[in-house]
């Protein structure tokens, strides 16, 4: 028995809903006049009506008075690859929370060459945003971190300022790596998206002021909710800002000192 086609209006819908995950309509660009789309797919007004509708009613498109529609912004979180921890800014104003799942000193693994000791302190967390959840991230740290803060501290907070605080060891870089993955099944459970969906592995170890390893991470976020900064500048452009920077410096220290002079 052969399989029916889908309705026209789903057809139509899909076909256009392609063209926004593939890039090629953008947030704020125009969509295509419903008498255009009638005539591209050879259908009703009212087929092309039902599709714009499901599109607006997943809020991919808007409608603008006079204009007709127009690509939505997407409701993204973006996070600037170069910093590390995970410090967020969403589009729209949800606030982020974090919820704690797994909190265990554990024997080392091996691949933990950074992080000394038998033990370390293993961490599981739920990271959302305006109540939905984008990120899932595990860390390892000191096991004696653990002596100082506790999991039921970790609710709702920063990791890092927590290390600040209580230890005094201030998180300033570390290497980072991105890389696609699809989610398993464990993953897929706590991100809420189907097995298999895209995901954006952040993995990576942060150091202190000192140089020393303080934590390695891995986090996934939900490849249809985060986006990641990356402001590309080639050497010659930051080479040229540090010399300007240091002339700017030098002209100041001199005016001081010339100053100085002028009050002896």
């Amino acid at each position: 028995m052969s399989e029916r086609p889908a309705p026209l209006h789903a057809q139509v819908e899909s076909a256009l809903r392609e063209r926004l995950d593939s890039r090629d309509l953008r947030p704020g660009d125009l969509f295509p006049s419903e008498a255009a789309l009638q005539a591209e797919f050879d259908v009703s007004r009212s087929v092309v009506r039902q599709a714009l509708a499901t599109l607006e009613a997943e809020g991919l498109i808007r409608k603008v008075r006079g204009k007709g529609s127009v690509v939505a912004e997407h409701r993204e979180v973006h996070r600037d690859v170069r910093r590390s921890g995970l410090r967020l800014e969403a589009d729209s104003d949800g606030r982020v929370t974090t919820r704690v799942d797994a909190y265990d000193v554990v024997p080392r693994p091996d691949h933990l060459v950074s992080i000394p000791g038998d033990r370390v302190l293993q961490l599981g967390r739920v990271r959302s945003v305006g109540g939905v959840v984008l990120s899932y991230i595990r860390t390892w740290l000191p096991a004696d971190v653990a002596d100082v803060i506790s999991r039921d501290d970790l609710t709702d907070a920063s990791l890092h300022q927590l290390l600040a605080d209580r230890l005094g060891r201030h998180v300033v870089g570390g290497h980072n790596q991105v890389r696609a993955v699809p989610a398993t099944t464990s993953l897929a459970d706590r991100l809420g998206v189907a097995v298999g969906a895209p995901l954006l592995l952040l993995e990576g170890r942060s150091v202190d002021l000192d140089g020393v390893a303080l934590e390695e991470f891995s986090t996934w976020h939900r490849g249809d909710l985060a986006a990641f900064d990356v402001e590309a500048v080639p050497p010659s452009a930051r080479d040229d800002a540090s010399h300007e920077r240091i002339e700017r410096l030098t002209r100041t220290a001199r005016e001081l000192l010339a100053e100085l002079e002028t009050l002896r």
